[in-house]
Protein backbone atom coordinates (compact mmCIF):
# COMPACT_ATOMS: atom_id res chain seq x y z
CA UNK A 1 0.00 0.00 0.00
CA UNK A 2 1.88 3.15 -1.08
CA UNK A 3 -0.80 5.74 -0.57
CA UNK A 4 -1.74 7.37 2.50
CA UNK A 5 -4.59 6.28 4.29
CA UNK A 6 -6.56 8.47 7.03
CA UNK A 7 -8.86 6.74 9.78
CA UNK A 8 -10.95 9.68 11.63
CA UNK A 9 -10.65 7.97 15.04
CA UNK A 10 -12.10 11.19 17.06
CA UNK A 11 -14.03 14.25 15.40
CA UNK A 12 -15.33 16.08 17.86
CA UNK A 13 -14.47 18.58 21.00
CA UNK A 14 -13.92 18.26 24.46
CA UNK A 15 -16.82 16.26 25.65
CA UNK A 16 -17.49 13.01 23.72
CA UNK A 17 -20.46 12.15 22.32
CA UNK A 18 -22.01 9.03 21.05
CA UNK A 19 -21.27 10.02 17.67
CA UNK A 20 -18.17 12.08 18.15
CA UNK A 21 -15.11 11.25 20.05
CA UNK A 22 -12.40 14.45 20.71
CA UNK A 23 -9.23 14.49 18.73
CA UNK A 24 -7.58 11.51 17.25
CA UNK A 25 -6.34 10.33 13.76
CA UNK A 26 -4.30 7.62 12.20
CA UNK A 27 -2.26 7.93 8.76
CA UNK A 28 -0.91 4.59 7.51
CA UNK A 29 1.24 3.94 4.51
CA UNK A 30 3.31 1.05 4.08
CA UNK A 31 3.62 -0.62 7.50
CA UNK A 32 3.73 2.77 8.64
CA UNK A 33 1.55 4.40 11.25
CA UNK A 34 1.12 7.80 12.69
CA UNK A 35 -1.52 8.78 15.18
CA UNK A 36 -1.82 12.18 15.11
CA UNK A 37 -3.31 13.65 18.32
CA UNK A 38 -4.71 11.75 21.14
CA UNK A 39 -7.18 12.62 23.15
CA UNK A 40 -8.96 11.29 25.81
CA UNK A 41 -10.65 7.95 24.42
CA UNK A 42 -8.34 7.37 21.65
CA UNK A 43 -6.96 4.57 22.62
CA UNK A 44 -10.19 2.68 22.99
CA UNK A 45 -10.82 3.71 19.74
CA UNK A 46 -7.82 2.26 18.50
CA UNK A 47 -8.92 -0.52 20.27
CA UNK A 48 -12.40 -0.77 18.94
CA UNK A 49 -11.06 -0.52 15.74
CA UNK A 50 -8.42 -3.61 15.94
CA UNK A 51 -5.37 -1.56 15.60
CA UNK A 52 -2.60 -2.58 17.88
CA UNK A 53 -1.14 -0.01 19.89
CA UNK A 54 2.30 -1.41 19.37
CA UNK A 55 2.29 -1.40 15.60
CA UNK A 56 2.66 2.63 15.86
CA UNK A 57 5.54 4.25 16.52
CA UNK A 58 5.30 8.16 15.57
CA UNK A 59 3.14 10.71 17.54
CA UNK A 60 2.02 14.06 16.67
CA UNK A 61 0.83 16.37 19.14
CA UNK A 62 -0.61 19.50 18.24
CA UNK A 63 -1.41 21.14 21.61
CA UNK A 64 -1.85 20.25 25.22
CA UNK A 65 -5.30 20.54 25.54
CA UNK A 66 -6.73 16.99 27.14
CA UNK A 67 -8.98 16.60 23.95
CA UNK A 68 -5.58 16.46 22.03
CA UNK A 69 -3.37 15.41 24.45
CA UNK A 70 -4.70 12.87 27.53
CA UNK A 71 -4.25 9.67 26.21
CA UNK A 72 -0.41 10.30 25.00
CA UNK A 73 0.86 9.49 28.14
CA UNK A 74 -1.36 6.04 29.00
CA UNK A 75 -0.81 5.24 25.17
CA UNK A 76 2.83 4.66 25.93
CA UNK A 77 2.70 3.47 29.40
CA UNK A 78 0.24 0.54 28.51
CA UNK A 79 2.20 -0.22 25.54
CA UNK A 80 4.91 -0.80 28.43
CA UNK A 81 2.95 -2.74 30.52
CA UNK A 82 2.22 -4.86 28.28
CA UNK A 83 5.93 -5.47 26.78
CA UNK A 84 6.15 -6.94 30.68
CA UNK A 85 3.85 -9.61 29.65
CA UNK A 86 5.55 -9.99 25.92
CA UNK A 87 8.36 -12.37 25.18
CA UNK A 88 9.97 -11.12 22.35
CA UNK A 89 9.24 -7.11 23.83
CA UNK A 90 10.02 -6.53 20.09
CA UNK A 91 8.25 -2.83 20.54
CA UNK A 92 11.09 -1.72 23.11
CA UNK A 93 13.98 -1.89 20.60
CA UNK A 94 12.96 1.39 18.58
CA UNK A 95 12.00 4.23 20.36
CA UNK A 96 8.45 5.84 19.98
CA UNK A 97 9.19 9.36 18.33
CA UNK A 98 6.93 12.12 19.66
CA UNK A 99 6.53 15.02 17.60
CA UNK A 100 4.96 18.04 19.07
CA UNK A 101 5.34 21.80 20.16
CA UNK A 102 8.43 23.16 22.37
CA UNK A 103 8.15 22.24 26.12
CA UNK A 104 6.23 19.13 25.59
CA UNK A 105 9.30 16.86 27.05
CA UNK A 106 9.07 19.24 29.92
CA UNK A 107 5.10 18.70 30.31
CA UNK A 108 5.89 14.83 30.16
CA UNK A 109 7.98 14.67 32.24
CA UNK A 110 5.73 16.06 34.73
CA UNK A 111 3.03 13.86 33.96
CA UNK A 112 5.73 11.09 34.54
CA UNK A 113 6.42 12.64 37.71
CA UNK A 114 2.38 11.54 39.20
CA UNK A 115 1.41 8.91 37.17
CA UNK A 116 4.95 6.63 36.75
CA UNK A 117 6.31 7.39 39.80
CA UNK A 118 8.30 4.36 40.30
CA UNK A 119 12.02 4.32 40.34
CA UNK A 120 14.18 2.80 37.95
CA UNK A 121 11.61 1.98 35.02
CA UNK A 122 11.38 3.93 31.41
CA UNK A 123 10.52 4.16 28.28
CA UNK A 124 12.29 4.47 25.15
CA UNK A 125 10.87 7.85 23.65
CA UNK A 126 12.24 10.14 20.93
CA UNK A 127 11.10 13.87 21.22
CA UNK A 128 11.47 16.45 18.40
CA UNK A 129 9.87 19.90 19.52
CA UNK A 130 8.91 22.65 17.96
CA UNK A 131 8.67 24.07 14.34
CA UNK A 132 11.09 21.96 11.94
CA UNK A 133 11.30 19.87 8.50
CA UNK A 134 12.09 16.04 8.43
CA UNK A 135 11.97 12.95 6.93
CA UNK A 136 10.40 9.37 7.75
CA UNK A 137 10.68 6.50 5.94
CA UNK A 138 10.01 8.40 2.50
CA UNK A 139 7.84 10.85 4.20
CA UNK A 140 8.43 14.56 3.80
CA UNK A 141 6.68 16.48 7.35
CA UNK A 142 6.49 19.80 7.74
CA UNK A 143 5.83 20.95 11.69
CA UNK A 144 4.61 24.88 11.43
CA UNK A 145 3.50 27.36 14.25
CA UNK A 146 0.15 27.60 14.58
CA UNK A 147 -2.22 30.28 16.58
CA UNK A 148 -4.44 28.87 18.65
CA UNK A 149 -3.98 30.17 22.61
CA UNK A 150 -1.71 32.28 24.67
CA UNK A 151 -1.15 29.92 27.34
CA UNK A 152 1.40 27.52 25.29
CA UNK A 153 3.23 26.55 21.66
CA UNK A 154 0.37 24.92 18.93
CA UNK A 155 1.56 23.46 15.58
CA UNK A 156 0.03 21.67 12.55
CA UNK A 157 1.29 19.08 10.60
CA UNK A 158 2.05 18.67 6.52
CA UNK A 159 2.93 15.50 4.70
CA UNK A 160 4.01 15.11 1.40
CA UNK A 161 4.07 11.13 -0.27
CA UNK A 162 4.48 10.29 -3.89
CA UNK A 163 3.13 13.54 -5.07
CA UNK A 164 0.27 13.93 -2.56
CA UNK A 165 -0.11 16.24 0.45
CA UNK A 166 -2.11 16.18 3.62
CA UNK A 167 -2.35 19.11 6.08
CA UNK A 168 -3.51 18.71 9.83
CA UNK A 169 -3.96 22.15 11.47
CA UNK A 170 -5.09 21.14 14.67
CA UNK A 171 -6.88 23.71 16.54
CA UNK A 172 -6.53 27.43 15.42
CA UNK A 173 -7.37 30.68 15.98
CA UNK A 174 -9.60 32.98 13.84
CA UNK A 175 -7.12 35.34 14.52
CA UNK A 176 -4.29 33.37 12.82
CA UNK A 177 -2.64 35.51 9.70
CA UNK A 178 -4.64 34.19 7.19
CA UNK A 179 -1.40 34.60 4.32
CA UNK A 180 0.56 32.60 6.34
CA UNK A 181 -1.91 29.74 6.20
CA UNK A 182 -2.87 29.98 2.72
CA UNK A 183 1.04 29.27 2.10
CA UNK A 184 1.05 26.03 4.26
CA UNK A 185 -1.83 24.88 2.64
CA UNK A 186 -1.88 25.66 -0.94
CA UNK A 187 -3.14 23.24 -3.47
CA UNK A 188 -3.02 20.34 -0.99
CA UNK A 189 -4.84 17.25 -1.74
CA UNK A 190 -6.19 17.07 2.05
CA UNK A 191 -7.18 19.47 4.48
CA UNK A 192 -7.75 18.34 7.57
CA UNK A 193 -9.16 21.18 9.18
CA UNK A 194 -11.06 22.49 12.36
CA UNK A 195 -14.40 24.29 12.62
CA UNK A 196 -15.05 24.68 16.39
CA UNK A 197 -16.65 28.28 16.91
CA UNK A 198 -19.88 29.70 14.91
CA UNK A 199 -18.50 32.81 15.32
CA UNK A 200 -14.59 34.75 15.23
CA UNK A 201 -12.84 33.55 18.35
CA UNK A 202 -9.35 33.71 19.31
CA UNK A 203 -8.29 30.09 19.53
CA UNK A 204 -11.20 28.37 17.10
CA UNK A 205 -11.69 28.64 13.24
CA UNK A 206 -15.20 29.26 11.77
CA UNK A 207 -16.91 27.58 8.49
CA UNK A 208 -17.00 30.60 6.64
CA UNK A 209 -13.10 31.01 7.19
CA UNK A 210 -12.97 27.43 6.51
CA UNK A 211 -14.53 27.96 3.09
CA UNK A 212 -12.14 31.09 1.98
CA UNK A 213 -9.33 29.31 3.27
CA UNK A 214 -10.62 26.49 0.60
CA UNK A 215 -11.36 28.91 -2.03
CA UNK A 216 -8.14 31.09 -2.13
CA UNK A 217 -5.71 28.72 -1.80
CA UNK A 218 -7.12 26.07 -4.05
CA UNK A 219 -7.44 23.38 -1.88
CA UNK A 220 -8.63 20.47 -3.12
CA UNK A 221 -10.69 18.46 -0.48
CA UNK A 222 -11.24 19.61 3.12
CA UNK A 223 -12.71 17.83 5.96
CA UNK A 224 -14.15 19.78 8.82
CA UNK A 225 -13.52 18.00 12.45
CA UNK A 226 -13.85 19.09 15.99
CA UNK A 227 -17.51 19.93 15.48
CA UNK A 228 -19.96 20.53 18.14
CA UNK A 229 -22.79 17.93 17.45
CA UNK A 230 -25.63 20.94 18.37
CA UNK A 231 -23.44 23.36 15.15
CA UNK A 232 -23.63 20.44 12.90
CA UNK A 233 -26.35 20.72 10.73
CA UNK A 234 -25.87 24.21 10.77
CA UNK A 235 -22.44 24.23 9.35
CA UNK A 236 -23.95 21.54 6.82
CA UNK A 237 -26.19 24.32 5.71
CA UNK A 238 -23.70 26.85 5.20
CA UNK A 239 -21.81 24.21 3.03
CA UNK A 240 -24.75 23.45 0.93
CA UNK A 241 -23.98 21.01 -1.91
CA UNK A 242 -20.50 21.66 -2.07
CA UNK A 243 -18.05 18.70 -2.59
CA UNK A 244 -14.42 19.93 -1.71
CA UNK A 245 -15.79 20.57 2.11
CA UNK A 246 -17.10 17.95 4.20
CA UNK A 247 -17.78 17.24 7.38
CA UNK A 248 -15.50 14.52 9.12
CA UNK A 249 -17.44 11.89 10.86
CA UNK A 250 -15.93 9.15 13.03
CA UNK A 251 -14.53 6.03 11.32
CA UNK A 252 -14.66 8.07 8.33
CA UNK A 253 -11.65 6.30 5.99
CA UNK A 254 -9.95 8.87 3.51
CA UNK A 255 -7.74 7.66 0.82
CA UNK A 256 -5.18 10.47 -0.08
Amino acid sequence: MSDLRLTILGSGSMMPTATRHPAGFLLEFNEKKILIDCGHTTIARLVDMGVDLHSIDTLFISHFHTDHFADAFPFMHARWVDDLFSSSKESQKQPLLILGPKTLEERWNKLKEVFWPEPGENYGIKFLEGARELEIDGLKIELFDVVHVPWFPSLGIKITHNGKTFVYTGDIGSNHPLEDLKAKVADVDVLLIECGTMKPSPSHFTIEQVMELVDTAKVKKAYVTHLRVENESLIQEKIGSRKDIVIAQDNMKILI
